[in-house]
């Protein structure tokens, strides 16, 4: 009899304790920054491939809706997937870089008033974002290179007492894709630097081009960037 009664013990303990481990792994949930850095590696196919399971074992994760959004070729479709993220998910990790993107695709598509609109909210509704430049904490920044001698100005800098603002054209989780937009703009011949920024344990590396004193003369950088690159870009205060 003690015997049996100690094979109930042990079993409904077992019974108890495997539920409670599944439901922690589960509440880990799924790696988006591994995955964001295959898409930009271009194994975007792949995790395109793994979608349709992770959306079933994590239904409505914010995480889960902007890789969704990333890999959406239709701009459109995946605005709306972002704004969700934005509308209701606003204390998700995600929030913050949903209206970035948003930013971007108003920008790319002429809505320059709803863009700056994203922008501003970005701004006040996540003042530490990664994507804003009020609170940057810059790590394992690279060295910055000797400016070029006074005669051969580099485009996009303005030579003025002061430097206030930049472009930034890019952010990146992975360095190689900074590395090679920062190639492109100083091929043309623009001054560029790299900044990498860790919060809430993603790492951006953001791409900035330009010197500039006034927000202005930034702006007015950022449209010849849209003419001549088809990127979009956001002004940025140093």
């Amino acid at each position: 009899m003690r015997a049996i009664r100690t094979f109930y013990l042990v079993f409904a303990a077992v019974f108890i304790i495997v539920p409670n481990v599944k439901s922690q792994t589960a509440s880990r949930g799924p790696d988006i920054n591994h995955r964001l850095e295959m898409i930009e590696k271009g194994q975007g196919e792949t995790v395109r491939a793994e979608l349709p399971a992770l959306m079933t074992n994590y239904q409505n994760d914010p995480g889960l809706i902007y890789l969704q959004a990333v890999l959406t070729t239709d701009g459109t479709e995946a605005a709306k997937l972002y704004q969700n993220i934005v509308d209701n998910f606003p204390k998700s990790e995600w929030a913050d870089d949903a209206l970035y993107k948003l930013y971007q695709y108003y920008y790319s598509i002429g809505l320059y008033k709803t863009a700056d609109l994203k922008l501003i909210q970005l701004k006040e509704e996540y003042p530490f974002s990664t994507y804003t430049a009020e609170h940057v904490v810059v790590a394992e920044e690279k060295p910055v290179e000797k400016e070029k001698p006074a005669e051969i100005k580099p485009k996009g800098t303005v030579q003025k007492f002061a430097t206030n603002f930049t472009v930034q054209v890019g952010a990146f989780s992975t360095m190689q894709n900074a590395d090679e937009l920062k190639a492109k703009f100083e091929k043309e011949g623009y001054t560029s630097n790299i900044f990498t920024i860790v919060s809430h344990g993603k790492k951006l590396h953001k791409v900035w081009v330009g010197e500039f004193q006034t927000y202005d003369e930034a702006k007015e950088f950022a449209a010849e960037v849209k003419n001549k690159f088809n990127l979009s870009s956001m002004v940025v205060s140093r």
